[in-house]
Parts: C-alpha cells; sequence; structure tokens
C-alpha cells in the first residue's frame, strides 16, 4: 500500500471482462479498498463513443439517442439528464478516467442494455449472456496420491504443465465460473491450488512439493469431471484405472462390491425469481436464498455423487410452474427437488416442511402459504406413476434433516402443488426455516449453516439412490 493523490492505493491487478464473443482485460486499481476499472479502455471495447471534455472535467459517453456523464472525483453521474448517485467516486489520475465496480450496473447498463454481473471477492465480470459454465475444484489425500476433482458444466480440455515447484493445468474454455477461487488443502505433495485467469484464459495452479514425481489427468463424464493426480516420488507407477465417480474419499477394499446408484440426473429448483419474489423479510427474500441454497447443493451433490444437477434457473429470472418440472422431464431426471423457505404466521414455528404430490382438491391447503402455490387442475398427471418414489424419499428427508438440524421439525405433507403435478419422477417440494422468526431467518444466511444443509441434503439424495425406491429412468 502506498498513498497516491490523497488516496490509499493498493497494488494493480488484472481484471479480465468477459462479453458473449470477446474479452478485455483491464488493469484495476484499489483505492481506499475500493476497486476501480479504467473507463476508457472498457468503453473503447464497447465501441461506445466518447467527448473528453477536459476544462469541465466531464467525460459524456453516447449510445443511440442517450447519454451518460461523469465528473471528476464525483459520485453523481447525469443520465439523459437524471442524476444517479454512486456509492463510490469517480476519479481521473494522469489523463485515465477510474469508475468503480457499480458504475457498471448502474451507469452502462442504463446507457446501453448491457448486463454485467460480478461477484464480490473474485476478479472477474461477465457481460449479458456469455457462457460461463460453474467450475467446481475439490482436493482430497488418497493414500500415495493427492487428487485434485475438477467438474464443470461443460466439456473440457485440460493440460497439464509443471516443474518441481508448480503445475499449470490449463482450460480450454474461456470463460468459466469458479464456485471457488482457492482451496486449503495442504499435504506432502500439495501447498496450495488457486484458479486463475487474469489475462483471460482459464487455469488451476498448483503449487506443488518436490516429492511429486508425477502429475496424471483423467477425464470422465464426457469432459466434463477430470481428476488429476499427483503421485508421489518413490511409489510404483503404474497405468491410471480411471477413478470411479462413486468412489468414497479412502480407496475401498477390493473384495467390496460397490453400491448400485440409481439417480444420476438430478433437477434442483430454486423457488421463484424475477418479479415472483416468495415470501420475504426485511433481510432478504426467498428467491434469493433459494438460489444460494441450490447452487450449494449443486456443487455438493456433484463432489459426492459425481451425478448430473441442473438447476431450472442460475439467476434471478421467472418461469412458470410447468417450464421448472420440464427442465426435470426433459433432461429424464431421477429426482426432483424445489427448493423454498417457510413462513408461518406463528413465529415460534419452524416453518419447515417436505411436500409431496396429492390430488385432494377438496381439502384446502392452509399450511405455509396458500397464496404462492396455486392449485394445477391435474390434466398432466405425471408425478403419479412415481408416487411411491415421492413419498420413500420424502421420508429418508425427514430423517436426515430432523438428524442434522435439532429443534427445527421437518413433516411431510400433501398438497396439490403445480410445480410437482407434471414431474415423470420422484419430486418433492422442501421448504426451509420460518421467515416470520428473525433466529431462523439470521440461521438461514449462516454460510456454514447453509454448507451443513446442503450436505445433509446430499445425504439423503445419496440414501434414497441406493434404495429400491429410486427411479432407473
Amino acid at each position: 500500500m502506498f498513498i497516491f493523490g490523497g488516496l490509499i492505493r493498493a497494488a494493480d491487478a488484472n481484471f479480465p471482462i468477459y462479453f458473449p464473443n470477446s474479452k478485455v482485460v483491464v488493469k484495476a486499481e484499489t483505492f481506499n479498498r475500493v476497486t476501480y476499472l479504467p473507463l476508457k479502455e472498457i468503453i473503447e471495447h464497447m465501441g461506445l463513443p466518447y467527448t473528453d471534455a477536459l476544462a469541465l472535467e466531464t467525460l459524456t459517453i453516447r449510445s443511440g439517442n442517450n447519454r451518460l456523464v461523469v465528473t471528476k472525483n464525483s459520485a453523481l453521474i447525469s443520465y439523459n439528464d437524471q442524476i444517479v448517485l454512486l456509492p463510490n467516486p469517480i476519479l481521473r489520475e494522469d489523463g485515465r478516467w477510474l469508475v468503480p465496480l457499480e458504475f457498471l450496473t448502474t451507469g452502462l447498463t442504463r446507457l446501453t442494455g448491457t448486463e454485467f454481473r460480478y461477484r464480490p471477492g473474485t476478479s472477474r465480470i461477465f457481460a449479458d449472456n456469455v457462457d460461463a459454465p460453474e467450475l467446481e475444484m475439490n482436493a482430497q489425500t488418497l493414500g500415495p496420491i493427492t487428487r485434485l476433482t475438477i467438474r464443470c458444466g461443460a466439456a473440457l480440455k485440460l493440460d497439464v504443465k509443471r516443474d518441481d515447484q508448480r503445475a499449470v493445468v490449463s482450460i480450454d474454455h474461456a470463460p468459466v465460473d469458479p464456485a471457488r477461487e482457492r482451496l486449503d488443502l495442504r499435504d506432502r505433495l500439495l501447498r496450495s491450488v488457486a484458479f486463475d485467469d487474469s489475462n483471460g484464459e482459464p487455469k488451476i495452479l498448483l503449487e506443488i512439493t518436490r516429492d511429486v514425481a508425477d502429475v496424471r489427468i483423467t477425464p470422465a463424464e464426457n469432459n466434463r469431471i477430470f481428476f488429476v493426480d499427483l503421485l508421489r516420488r518413490g511409489e510404483p507407477i503404474t497405468e491410471a484405472v480411471p477413478p470411479s465417480l462413486d468412489a468414497p474419499a479412502t480407496s475401498p477394499k477390493p473384495d467390496t462390491a460397490p453400491v448400485e446408484r440409481r439417480v444420476r440426473v438430478i433437477v434442483i429448483d430454486p423457488g421463484h425469481g424475477g418479479m415472483d419474489v416468495g415470501t420475504h423479510n426485511a433481510t432478504f427474500s426467498e428467491k434469493d436464498i433459494t438460489l444460494v441454497l441450490a447452487r450449494k447443493l449443486r456443487s455438493a451433490l456433484q463432489m459426492r455423487l459425481g451425478t448430473t444437477v441442473l438447476l431450472t434457473r442460475d439467476s434471478d429470472i421467472a418461469l412458470d410452474n410447468e417450464a421448472r418440472s420440464a427442465v426435470a422431464n426433459n433432461n429424464q431426471a431421477n429426482l426432483f427437488i424445489s427448493l423454498h423457505t417457510g413462513y408461518s404466521a406463528n413465529k415460534l414455528d419452524s416453518g419447515s416442511s417436505i411436500f409431496v404430490m396429492t390430488e385432494n382438491f377438496g381439502n384446502a391447503f392452509t399450511t405455509t402459504g396458500t397464496a404462492r402455490d396455486q392449485l394445477f387442475l391435474p390434466w398432466y398427471l405425471g408425478y403419479r406413476i412415481h408416487r411411491q418414489g415421492s413419498t420413500a424419499a420424502a421420508a429418508i428427508f425427514q430423517e436426515e434433516l430432523s438428524k442434522a438440524i435439532p429443534g427445527w421439525k421437518f413433516p411431510v405433507r400433501t398438497a396439490p402443488l403445480a410445480v410437482l403435478s407434471s414431474a415423470t419422477m420422484p419430486s418433492l417440494l422442501l421448504e426451509i426455516g420460518n421467515l416470520n422468526n428473525a433466529m431462523a431467518s439470521q440461521t438461514l444466511m449462516d454460510n456454514a449453516f447453509q454448507t451443513r444443509l446442503a450436505g445433509t441434503i446430499a445425504d439423503a439424495v445419496q440414501r434414497f439412490s441406493e434404495s429400491p425406491q429410486a427411479a432407473a429412468n
């Protein structure tokens, strides 16, 4: 850190911005712990005309008939003569216009309609509908081998280069969206794992020790999963056998028969989205927390079972109920889980429930949110085929959740829910917590609780997958 122009400045860092058909890597600068990007480089890449008025200390950007004006050292910007306030000021240093990250969504999105997505703590931005499949990394020690498991929503091609202290795993798909930037595992062979795309080319950097004799990559699941094995020096090196996706963290005994799992494709439905916020309180809305939980559950299931996991939505968009179940039907899913948060007028109620589909429309549905789940006249009755499987899955979920979260009750209920009615596989709707209970709301927002909840649901899915009631579509 050092003082620059009266501001505390940190070291510069590369910051790629990915567009649907192009990318630009800019140099991000940090002043007073706020990240700034060079504005001219971005708008020039986007092909936007601008006028830099040195005397007025303003920069005017145009797009069609729209005009955006920024002023030196001011947090006020003008869009078509309408004043907008930014949380941090725009800077002009050495002839360069520097804008805080929020200017992209507050200013450029208004001007051009281009949406920008940025996750705090990362160093990349995705613009519009750029294809950025999620990348998940996990590392574990398996006797003489240290294994890095890489999973991605798209097929990849990997290449590895190494020296005595580092191995670089290059990824041929740009961009990808890493669920985690770094891994914490340290053992005899591995010191650190970090994702890096600072030059716009994604790669995974492995800091290794001198005990590593060889680095081998084994693909699986049509190049959507890769096992990167670090082999210890002095151990016999044999031909690599493709690892089992269902293998536990420690190698099983040779005479142990693998358990057959019948759930190969899982679809998770984060409830609500878009204008439909679901239930909400002063802190957050249902549509946001269900998406966070769905993403964590996807990662947990992929790492635990090696199954294909799809989300009905991976952003804040609106979907009708038939579109949600259609994602599961069209992808021949073996299990469909719709995630929701509960709400009860009784603040002492846990609010949680596990629902399976019923056709009893004459029985009024009075628990947790009648207005949110409209009744659906069942001209689609696909759920009937797997009613027994749905009931069995609900019982397993109830047992696992009740055991993992003491004090929260998870009764199994039935209701005529539209989102379940046309699902042609075992399906259930899971409501978690009571947003009318301050303690439950605070717990739902806790990252450690979310991770534990995702792990518990993954345990339940694994049990169901090994049960005779699971569908083998």
